[in-house]
């Protein structure tokens, strides 16, 4: 069998199985199998393929036509140009949340003070949106996960983007972990946090899950069978995470620095619900909603 053989046989299978797009997908699980370059697989069609690895892709494409993501079968995916290791303990990234990313990289530029600014990623998970922001910028990240599981894969991502000294990965839920760190230094000092704790600006970036109870019996298969349930599902209206975060914030607020903006992720049919929960706990806040490339409400930019 010839590699050009594998994929019209890879393909047929995939679509007979409802894969929405099979020969791409045989091409990345055959280019990630061979270690070569999709370019590189199309310049050698007529190659013959070993009865191994003729077994080996056999093997690929039966867990694709399973429906298991891509992403989780070749142990990797890309987001910001980079690749991050993933496995089914992590969300698979999205080219979405890169528009959240971006927005924390551009309100950073107007920092004033920017060698005081501090970066918190919140669900961490597979640690792309933290480890994205040390690796743009020379600002430090405290990334947080109630995950162990995704935390270890959090920590591998930042070794291999050598930026595990600038990421400081720590597990709890929500905000505790920030919040730790700042009441540490309240017990340890008389005088307010915000003279003693070398931080004036804090952006928190939070992409928790969003998904009502009822969308996720609609999601596609490859999501609703493999990816992390709690990672993803939310209550009724997929925003009980996103209020038990906004009220934790609130209550917490005279201990974190002076300046703090909150960008998080949303879904579009979400914007107006989640403007009254931010402006509940937060009356004179500053809030803006930004599109996606599909011109869908994606993300929420708050001032507090």
């Amino acid at each position: 069998m010839t590699i050009l053989e594998a994929l019209r046989w890879a393909n047929n299978k995939l679509k007979k199985a409802g894969i929405d797009s099979p020969m791409l997908d045989a091409e990345l699980l055959l280019s990630c199998m061979l270690q070569i370059s999709r370019a590189k697989l199309f310049a050698h069609f007529n190659d013959p393929l070993t009865s191994h690895q003729q077994e080996k892709f056999t093997t690929l494409i039966e867990r694709r036509s399973e429906h298991e993501p891509v992403a989780y079968i070749i142990g990797h995916n890309y987001f910001f140009g980079r690749k991050f290791h993933v496995n089914p303990f992590v969300l698979i990234p999205r080219p979405d949340t890169e528009l959240l990313v971006q927005e924390a990289l551009d309100l950073s530029t107007h920092i004033e003070k920017p060698e005081r600014l501090l970066f918190a990623d919140i669900g961490t998970g597979s640690g792309v949106i933290g480890i994205t922001l040390a690796a743009e910028t020379p600002t430090p990240v405290i990334a947080s996960d109630t995950s162990a599981q995704a935390l270890t894969i959090a920590k591998h991502n930042a070794q291999i983007h050598q930026v595990a000294d600038r990421v400081d990965v720590r597990e709890g839920n929500l905000l505790n972990p920030l919040l730790q760190v700042f009441a540490a230094i309240k017990q340890t000092s008389a005088k307010p946090v915000s003279s003693v704790y070398p931080f004036e600006y804090l952006i928190i970036c939070a992409n928790l899950p969003y998904i009502s109870t009822s969308q996720m019996k609609t999601l596609q298969e490859d999501v609703r069978s493999y990816e992390p349930k709690e990672a993803l599902e939310a209550g009724p209206d997929g925003l009980e995470t996103y209020w038990k975060f906004f009220r934790q914030l609130q209550q917490a607020r005279e201990h974190l620095p002076r300046h703090v903006y909150v960008i998080v992720e949303i879904d579009p049919s979400q914007t107006r619900r989640m403007q009254q929960l931010i402006t509940h706990e937060f009356p004179s806040c500053e809030s803006e909603t930004k599109q996606d490339l599909a011109g869908l409400d994606r993300i929420v930019v708050t001032k507090l």
